[in-house]
């Protein structure tokens, strides 16, 4: 604390400054003809004769200190794991912890913790998953499996708002299992003093750092696992890295040299939906590459990784103005993806014919309608509607209507696609229901080409032609010839536009390509959308060909080519050429274009497979399920969060929403959902994961509508506990973080050995509750002695200068 002087007696300020004037003119006027030679004796002289002056104020030296015992200082010890690791010799962190708060707890001498004790409320914490009370730091056991320092420093705050806290002094090491939003909340806080023991370990180790997921909708690989490895005293060693399924069998392993910092990246395909487990270990080799195992430690070697690849199909709705090669294999494509379905409603005529065909006894309505509402029977004899045939449906009941005139209806698919049908088809509230259908619904649009498509289709000045990322109210000619199709820069960057991971093999996949003659020529692209792919005719004019944008909640697309089949039938007819000119067994002949696989690998079916799964990508579902990791409730505490959407997708909070939740021991807990204080439509339940591994979590929600039956939703959502990695994930140190707290809240940073010196110095300094104590300084014997110092200097100068 500062000290400060203080005048006494203020009366007394006029008589001293009178008094001490006239001793300095005095002083002055004997030495005025030897000023030069006795300066240093005048000086002392008038020196003397101001302390003397200045003890008629009665001067006092004021200073403020915390009040004893009235503030609050906790003193917080992180308990977790990561201690365990060797510092030097034999001795580990938990080692010299321990030995400081032995030492500190000791009376006899008096410790440094009972040193605290004397001067303030002295509160002993403990903290790991939780922040705790304790009685007593001795024979601490460093033994719990995570580090809440972030949370617990908060509880502080909240828990001593208003309170006289003066300070927090923490011993950890500050590798924490959680994570401040800001450090800016840290402001209001006291000084934390963060006691940090020397890290002069030369073992080594590697550990699995970050761990990043991306789904894309590329075919050949739809998951890409990156990982950053952390090496700690490792000089040109080499890592291995594996990727194991959820089985245990190793998918790939990589190699990297120990320094560098460049992450090794993973390409995974899942066979199935839901949620998928993959295990990424890591592994220290010698000279001859085989592992050792000789690290700090090897809890940090592997990782779980949870990919969510999504529990339903997602549904596409493709409506064709005519039966086409494009629809054959577009739904071959797909029909083995085991994330997307494929609902057909194709227009097989477009007025029926002056002819009545009945197909069964006793059947009065035209048989092309079989399978429409029979109830309509005035619709089903009328000679001028189109005839259209439903394909993939779920039930018979699904598009028995037609094209769905309501939300309900068209909201329940993830994506749309229209093929060569022109917009007289639809009613204008169908027109305005798709337009919808992407801005409100947030679903995947995708216009391909046909002789009824865009401008040709009559699309202009319709909403379907609004949310289009083409412009089709300027005409443009169409190409001269046939056309090639090209990637453009933003093609090459999206995966789902690709078909393969090296550019050179992109590129001879593309010349590889046949021309086409079916196009809808567009050259006015609306603000915003991207160009994908190009073609270019025999004369070099170039023209769109893949087109997309963000409109509204959704995306849509525009393919202007129409006649991709064409790529198809020259794959197939391209790989029997190839066939025939190798020497192979007969069973091994490639599927041609017109056989029907069990999985269509062909590249037309992958391109079609990665532009469906792009569609459908970010469409929003009814129940939404997602995970909030909660530390500060305690160790792998996490909150299931549903949202909740009606057929119109419209919030929804009249549900009953149940969590059957699947430990990693194969025991199943049913939680029900409570609905959120802050979100309508929004469903919680808070679980315990401390048992480290994989968690599956199946949500039901049953919907009670009035004016229907009840109806059930269900998803799943994945998860992996792994506490005792997240908390052995650095063996250093963390002092950058622990310097971070302690420049935040104005403390500073104390090294162990410094514990001592520290605590003496904390009863001076700043508290919220201090006392102002002072005493007279004229009593002080060294005021007395500096002024009859500076006169027998004085005296001593003049004598010897032979003066009196």
């Amino acid at each position: 604390m500062l000290a400060a002087i203080v005048v006494g007696d203020r009366s007394w300020i006029g008589p001293t400054v009178a008094v001490a004037a006239v001793g300095i003119l005095l002083a002055l006027w004997v030495s005025r003809h030897r000023r030069a030679m006795l300066g240093i004796a005048t000086a002392c002289r008038i020196i003397g004769w101001l302390l003397i002056c200045a003890c008629l104020v009665n001067p006092l030296w004021s200073s403020a200190r915390p009040r004893r015992g009235a503030n609050v200082l906790a003193v917080v010890t992180d308990v977790s794991r990561s201690h365990l690791v060797t510092t030097s010799g034999d001795k580990t962190r938990a080692d010299v912890l321990r030995q400081a708060l032995n030492s500190g707890e000791r009376s006899e001498p008096n410790g440094w913790i009972n040193r605290i004790d004397q001067d303030f409320e002295l509160q002993r914490y403990a903290v790991s998953d939780r922040l705790e009370r304790v009685e007593s730091f001795e024979d601490t056991d460093f033994d719990r499996p995570a580090s809440n320092l972030c949370s617990a420093l908060e509880q502080l705050q909240q828990r001593f708002a208003g309170q006289p806290l003066a300070g927090i002094v923490l011993l950890s090491d500050g590798n924490a299992t959680d994570e401040f939003a800001s450090l800016d909340e840290l402001k209001t806080l006291a000084p934390v003093y963060p006691v940090i023991v020397n890290d002069d370990s030369k073992a080594a180790d590697v550990a699995i750092g970050a761990v990043t997921v991306n789904q894309t909708a590329f075919d050949d690989a739809p998951v890409t696992i990156q990982v950053r490895t952390r090496h700690t005293n490792l000089n040109g060693q080499k890592v291995q890295l594996t990727l194991l399924d959820q089985d245990g069998v190793p998918l790939e392993s990589k190699i990297q040299t120990a320094g560098d910092e460049s992450a090794v990246r993973f390409e995974a395909r899942p066979e199935t939906g839901g949620t998928v487990f993959y295990t990424v270990k890591a592994a220290l080799l010698d000279k001859n590459e085989e592992p050792i195992e000789t690290e700090a430690t090897t809890v940090n070697n592997e990782r779980l990784i949870a990919v969510d690849r999504g529990s339903d199909k997602r549904r596409v709705l493709y409506v064709s103005g005519r039966p086409n090669w494009e629809y054959k294999f577009l739904r071959r494509a797909v029909e083995t993806d085991p994330q997307t379905e494929l609902v057909g409603l194709i227009r097989i005529a477009k007025k029926e014919a002056k002819f009545d065909f009945r197909g069964h006894e006793g059947e009065s309505s035209n048989s092309l309608f079989r399978g429409f509402d029979e109830t309509e029977q005035e619709l089903a004899e009328e000679f001028d509607e189109p005839v259209s045939v439903r394909l993939g449906t779920k039930d018979e009941t699904e598009l028995e209507g037609g094209f769905p005139e309501k939300a309900e209806e068209l909201f329940g698919y993830d994506a749309l696609i229209l093929d060569d049908i022109e917009s007289e088809f639809f009613t204008a509230d169908q027109l305005q229901l798709i337009y919808e259908f992407v801005s409100k619904r947030g679903g995947g649009f995708l216009m391909m080409g046909g002789q009824e498509s865009f401008r040709q289709g009559e699309y202009d000045r319709t909403p379907v032609g609004e949310l289009l990322p083409v412009d089709l109210h300027r005409e443009l000619p169409g190409p001269n010839g046939p056309v090639q199709l090209s990637l453009t820069r933003e093609g090459w960057l999206q995966p789902w536009v690709r078909l393969r991971s090296d550019e050179d093999a992109e590129r001879l996949r593309v010349t590889q390509m046949p021309g086409f003659v079916t196009l809808n020529a567009a050259s006015f692209i609306r603000p915003g959308a991207v160009v994908m792919a190009k073609v270019a005719d025999n004369a070099g004019n170039e023209f769109p060909a893949l087109v997309t944008q963000r409109f509204g909640r959704g995306r849509s697309a525009a393919l202007c080519v129409g006649d991709l089949w064409r790529w198809r039938m020259n794959e197939g007819r391209r790989r029997l050429q190839e066939f025939s000119l190798q020497a192979r067994n007969p069973l091994d002949q490639p599927i041609a274009a017109g056989e029907d696989p069990e999985e269509d690998l062909n590249d037309h079916a992958r391109a079609c497979r990665q532009m469906v799964r792009w569609l459908v990508g970010d469409v929003p579902k009814r129940l939404d399920v997602s995970i909030k990791p909660q530390p500060a409730l305690g160790l792998g505490t996490v909150k299931l969060v549903a949202d909740l959407k009606g057929r119109d997708f419209e919030l929804r909070e009249d549900a009953d929403v149940r969590f059957v939740v699947t430990k990693p021991d194969g025991s199943k807990v049913e939680i029900a959902g409570e609905p959120a204080e802050d979100e309508i439509g929004r469903f919680e339940v808070v679980m315990s994961a401390v048992d480290p591994g994989a968690y599956t979590a199946e949500v039901t929600a049953t919907v009670n509508d009035p004016e229907t039956e009840p109806e059930e939703l269900t998803g799943t959502i994945g998860w992996a506990s792994q506490p005792d990695q997240e908390e052995m994930a650095s063996v250093n140190v963390n002092s950058r973080f622990l310097n971070d707290i302690a420049t935040a809240t104005e403390g500073r940073v104390v090294s162990i050995d410094d514990l001592d010196s520290f605590v003496d110095d904390l009863s001076h300094t700043d508290a919220p509750l201090v006392e102002v104590w002072s005493w007279p300084m004229w009593h002080q014997w060294w005021v007395f002695v500096a002024a009859v110092g500076c006169f027998v200097t004085d005296w001593t100068l003049r004598r010897r200068q032979g003066l009196p």
